[in-house]
Formats: C-alpha cells, sequence, structure tokens
C-alpha cells in the first residue's frame, strides 16, 4: 500500500495569508492532501477560506476540512486535525504539520524526512523553520552553537533549540513537525492544559512521544520558511500577554513532567531574566502570572 503524505494546519483570522501560503503546495507531486481546521471571525474572513479550500480541490488534492465561525484556540484546533488524520488516513501514513504561515518549499524540502520516518525507533521529524522577516514581538529565539543548546536544556530545564545543526536525536524540536499516523493511535494529544499561546504544547507532545520510547530528530535539510506574521493566527497577543502565557504554561509543564526544584528555579530565572530584557511591559506579564495560582 502506498504511503500517503497529508498537511494538517489549524488556522484562524488568516484568510488571505492562509491562501497565500496554501499555494505554495500546487506543484507538489508528494502531497496528497490536507487536514485543515479553520476558524473565522466573520463570514466575510471565512469567504477567504472558502476560496482557498476550492482551490486546492480544483488541483486534485484531497482536503479534509472541519470550518467554523468562532475561535476554539490553538490547542483544541490543533486537536482536531491529529483526530481527523487519526481516523481517515493509515497507520504508515505521514502528517505534516504545518502553521498557516510557512511556505512550502518543495518536494525535496519534505524528503529527508520521509527518509528518517523509515525507522520504526523514529516518532517525529522536526525541521527547519526559516524566518523570512523577524518579528517583533517576542522574536524566535535559536541557541546554534554545536551540542550547547542540547546541554543546557539537559542542565537547566528550559528549553534550547538548535535549529542549524543535523541531523541530530534532540530531547525536544521545532513546531514543523513529521509523524506516523500510527504514533497517534497511541493516544498522543496536545494537551488543553496549556492556555493563551499555547506555549510548550509541542514541547509536551514530544514529550508525550519520547515517553513511548520513540526518538526525537532535528533534521535541518526538512525546512519551510516561515512568515512570521504578527495579525491574526491563534497565538498571536502582545508582549506582557506572551510572557504571561510564557511562565503560566511553562511552569505547567515542569510540574506535570515532575521537574526538580532545581531546574524549576533554573527555568525561572531565565525567564526573569528575559523579562527584564524585553522591559516593563514582559515584567507586567511575569508579575501577573506569579499572582496566579497554578
Amino acid at each position: 500500500m502506498t504511503t500517503k503524505i497529508f498537511v494538517g494546519t489549524p488556522s484562524y483570522n488568516r484568510g488571505k495569508i492562509f491562501r497565500y501560503c496554501i499555494r505554495s503546495f500546487t506543484k507538489s507531486k508528494l502531497i496528497k492532501g490536507f487536514i485543515l481546521v479553520i476558524d473565522a471571525s466573520s463570514d466575510t474572513e471565512k469567504e477567504f477560506y472558502v476560496q482557498a479550500l476550492k482551490e486546492l480541490i480544483d488541483r486534485g488534492f484531497e482536503v479534509m476540512y472541519d470550518i467554523n465561525v468562532g475561535r476554539r484556540g490553538s490547542v483544541k484546533a490543533r486537536n482536531l486535525v491529529l483526530d481527523i488524520a487519526e481516523k481517515s488516513l493509515g497507520s504508515r501514513d505521514i502528517l505534516l504539520l504545518y502553521d498557516d504561515d510557512y511556505i512550502y518549499a518543495g518536494d525535496e524540502s519534505i524528503i529527508p524526512a520521509l527518509y528518517w520516518l523509515k525507522n520504526g525507533d523514529v516518532g517525529i521529524v522536526g525541521g527547519r523553520v526559516i524566518n523570512l522577516r523577524k518579528r517583533r514581538i517576542d522574536p524566535d529565539f535559536a541557541l546554534n552553537i554545536p551540542y550547547l543548546a542540547d546541554v543546557l536544556t539537559r542542565l537547566t530545564g528550559f528549553i534550547f533549540l538548535n535549529t542549524k545543526h543535523g541531523p541530530r536525536y534532540v530531547e525536544y524540536t521545532t513546531p514543523l513537525m513529521a509523524l506516523r499516523v500510527e504514533v497517534l493511535s497511541k493516544g498522543i494529544r496536545y494537551d488543553e492544559n496549556y492556555g493563551g499561546t499555547g506555549y510548550r504544547e509541542e514541547s509536551d507532545l514530544q514529550e508525550q512521544v519520547k515517553s513511548l520510547g520513540y526518538e526525537i530528530v532535528f533534521e535541518p535539510r526538512f525546512y519551510a520558511y516561515h512568515l512570521a506574521i504578527e495579525s491574526g493566527g491563534n497565538r498571536y497577543s502582545d508582549l506582557e500577554d506572551r510572557m504571561y502565557w510564557k511562565w503560566r504554561n511553562h511552569t505547567y509543564f515542569m510540574n506535570k513532567w515532575h521537574y526538580p526544584l532545581h531546574k524549576k528555579i533554573l527555568s525561572y530565572m531565565i525567564l526573569t531574566l528575559y523579562a527584564l530584557l524585553n522591559g516593563t511591559p514582559a515584567i507586567r506579564g511575569i508579575a501577573k502570572a506569579v499572582r496566579v495560582r497554578q
């Protein structure tokens, strides 16, 4: 039986951007179809998505979608993508998890991930996300010094990513992920206790995969381009709000996975330093999170 490759994407209120990004797949010979969970704030915004879906269907892609006027939030939307994949695809089929502002870089950009997933011990392959612009608010940070990110992650409990060097086995990887559908059948889902921006929701998913005995691989030759749009989307918010959810969700993550006290303290120190470097709104966000009982 031929392995099918599907792209899974949640999207909120980015109809025009989504339509632009989804067109980057039109020449693909490897992508069979899409699983799309779409929320819009209005019927007008919804119509942009409807037009994008029609384009995909007209080009011969198999499209499974759930479209809604309202907002489910990042984690619920992502879980619905996984639910649809598990129910509709075969166990050996492959799901690529893309954000709605990723641009597909061509079939050659996913072939390394497909190679790794032939190994039954590999549960997730993470890819390189190439930012086409730097986000003004809370930009992505990577520690691209060989071995340093992995060592600091193990020592401090705070997750540092090296998004340049590889392929290599890692503890955690990027939001750009490829996995076999059979992994989902083991109960892997995003934890809906990660609120707001969903900070740490991917790390938690990856921790679940590791707990089942699978390996995680970071493969930089598996990549996508990222528009880093700062409007719409399930995760967009201002700096104060982003820092609030960083602290709140990371605290939940550490408690859930039974981090030792010294790693909790080091993680809090890192987040506090980050807030101090980012000014008053970031400090207010952390202060607000500290006042709220976890």
